[in-house]
């Protein structure tokens, strides 16, 4: 007998043992998307950096007038009150992103599309006459009469109100403009350089410390589970029952918060040991010159303008 129809027979052999004891074999599970999906988030994370070193127009600029634009930006975009002055602002981020040599699916995978899903689900409501008392534009359903139920009102015609839909428009303008913004400076600015910058418009040392830390615990702590979890698999030849699962899991959350205190303690000694005081260095020379202060200006002159029309 060849060493192939041996190998089939024990196969075969212990694929019976194994439906007779009622074992399953390894496959993809719940875990394992969850432990795929946390990689290609932390993975892309990683990428980020490298658009940050793109050679667009405004990542020569330096990351402290990057931030003061944005702030501009986002205060005024809190102050508009018209769908044209906050479609106008909307125009900004779209140019920045443009200048910055950003692509839409980079914007998108970062959190954009979450981020206007989730705004969408929130003020699609408003738009109904159901909760937004005004002038029906399309009337969805039409009842016999109104009815009461205490607070509570269902009037005769529901629909989309005028009144409901500019809400929900200027909703979604605001918000999106917001986030669209805050991402072009996430996405064009590396983290150090990022973190320099908060410094520099007075967030205390310690917040961004802790800030800059958690970002880097997350990685380690991130790849240390997925490590344990794969170690585990490769010596499993069938699935376990729940309650075991439940068990290793349970074990697993211990070991990583007692490895991730271990971590954090070596991690702050040997910051001090070298000199470390909370401050955030950049190897990127700190200057302010003439295009910083251009983005400023230009931030201030959209920003009117957008007011203005």
């Amino acid at each position: 007998m060849t060493d192939s129809a041996q190998g089939s027979r024990r196969a075969e052999a212990f694929a019976l043992l194994a439906r007779a004891r009622g074992l399953r074999p390894v496959g993809p599970s719940h875990l394992d998307r969850t432990l795929r999906g946390l990689a290609a988030f932390f993975a892309q994370a990683a990428l980020r950096d490298s658009v940050a070193r793109r050679p667009g127009l405004l990542q020569g600029i330096d990351p402290r007038a990057r931030l003061g634009a944005l702030l501009l930006f986002l205060v005024s975009v809190s102050l508009a009150r018209s769908i044209p002055a906050l479609a106008l602002h909307a125009l900004l981020p779209a140019l920045a992103l443009a200048l910055s040599r950003i692509r839409f699916r980079e914007v998108a995978g970062s959190g954009f599309g979450v981020a206007a899903a989730f705004a969408l689900l929130i003020a699609a409501p408003a738009a109904c006459n159901l909760f937004v008392a005004g002038t029906v534009l399309a009337p969805w359903i039409t009842l016999e009469a109104e009815w009461r139920f205490g607070p509570l009102l269902l009037p005769q015609v529901i629909g989309p109100t005028r009144e409901g839909l500019l809400g929900a428009a200027t909703f979604l303008l605001r918000v999106l403009s917001s986030v669209a913004a805050v991402l072009w400076l996430a996405l064009s600015t590396a983290w150090v350089d990022l973190l320099g910058a908060l410094r520099a418009v007075g967030i205390p040392p310690l917040i961004v410390q802790v800030v800059g830390m958690t970002v880097r615990y997350l990685f380690a702590l991130q790849r240390m589970i997925e490590e344990a979890y794969l170690g585990r698999k490769s010596r499993a030849v069938c699935r376990m029952p729940a309650e075991r699962e439940r068990a290793f899991v349970a074990s697993r959350i211990g070991t990583t918060w007692e490895r991730s205190v271990i971590l954090m303690t070596e991690v702050g000694e040997a910051m001090t040991a070298r000199g470390f005081t909370g401050e955030i260095r950049s190897l990127r020379p700190g200057r302010f010159g003439g295009r910083e202060w251009g983005l400023l200006a230009a931030t201030i002159l959209g920003c009117g303008v957008a007011h203005v029309l």
